[in-house]
């Protein structure tokens, strides 16, 4: 038999199986993706573009594409059923061969187990199925499925999590703050400024050394999100610490508002400070830059008193 009757009979009966931790394509069973020649080998050739970072192989009639970094081992395969004719390796036809994850029909598998897909990374909108040591990625637009990739996939090790950021008591005594927000004007000085308070609070490190629950900052960092304002409450400032603090400078920029409420604009009061009773500790502290407030003469008399100058 012919090479080319070869291709025209898979051609006609090309199908793609997923089943107890192997994937299968036209009987070729295996456990990891194959090489480059491995695959053209049993699918035909393919046509070739280089891309930055992968060589590209596209079965045109087949609706398929394979990318290999090295254009040794091929790193994943795609399904596309809905081409892009604007990519220059996009397949000129669809797939319509018979594509069956776990016995059942890769449609009705993915309306049946949708809910069930696992995010496997963090552009991985969609969901993933893990399936043995191969992860299959569902692209989906308009509520159809435009593509499906399968790719081979290693477990990531087990996350290791800092204590870094574990309540601390302190030995000496500590500041009891009768206003959140001139403890955090005060925070902005000794942690930001003069890197006395350690570790230099960074939501972002934070929230990945965080182990109760995933916060994306993306949509809970409008407002404050919680473990952080219990965080920055709970943390202890030793008194020995007020005379370092000369001036208060308060500024939307300022990395603590940033770190509270990262889209914070600055134009409403939430970190207006309200009572000035704290400035008790603060023997050395000379001036404060306050947010704008309509009662700041009410507020600069009393300051001025003890002689702090308040603009």
């Amino acid at each position: 038999m012919s090479r080319y009757y070869l291709f025209d009979f898979f051609l006609q009966h090309m199908q793609i199986v997923v089943e107890n931790n192997k994937l299968v394509i036209n009987g070729k069973e295996m456990t990891t993706l194959l090489s480059v020649t491995g695959l053209q080998q049993l699918l035909g050739d393919a046509r070739h573009t280089r891309t930055k970072h992968n060589h590209v192989y596209t079965w045109d009639e087949w609706g398929m594409v394979a990318y290999s970094k090295n254009d040794k081992e091929v790193d994943q395969i795609e399904l596309a059923f809905q081409p892009e004719p604007g990519l220059k390796f996009s397949p000129a036809a669809g797939f319509t061969g018979e594509f069956v994850i776990e016995q059942i029909d890769y449609r009705d598998f993915y309306r049946q187990h949708k809910n069930e897909l696992e995010k496997v990374a963090d552009y991985d909108d969609s969901g993933s199925l893990l399936s043995g040591g191969f992860k299959i990625w569902f692209d989906v637009n308009n509520d159809a499925l435009s593509l499906v990739s399968i790719s081979t996939f290693t477990p990531p090790p087990p996350k290791v999590y800092s204590d870094k950021y574990r309540f601390r008591r302190i030995d000496g005594k500590k500041i009891e703050f009768k206003d959140f927000n001139f403890k955090l004007a005060v925070i902005q000085v000794l942690m930001y400024e003069k890197k006395i308070l350690q570790p230099v609070f960074d939501l972002y490190d934070f929230i990945q050394n965080y182990e109760q629950r995933v916060i994306d900052i993306e949509k809970e960092g409008y407002h404050f999100i919680a473990e952080v304002t219990a965080y920055f409450e709970a943390l202890e400032i030793d008194e020995k610490y007020a005379n370092e603090v000369t001036e208060i400078s308060q500024d939307a920029g300022n990395k603590i508002y940033r770190n509270m409420r990262w889209f914070w604009d600055g134009e409403d009061d939430t970190f207006n400070i309200k009572n000035f009773e704290d400035v008790r500790y603060f023997n050395n502290l000379r001036k404060m830059s306050l947010f704008y407030t309509d009662n700041l003469e009410l507020i600069k008399a009393p300051l001025t008193e003890k002689n702090i100058i308040v603009a």
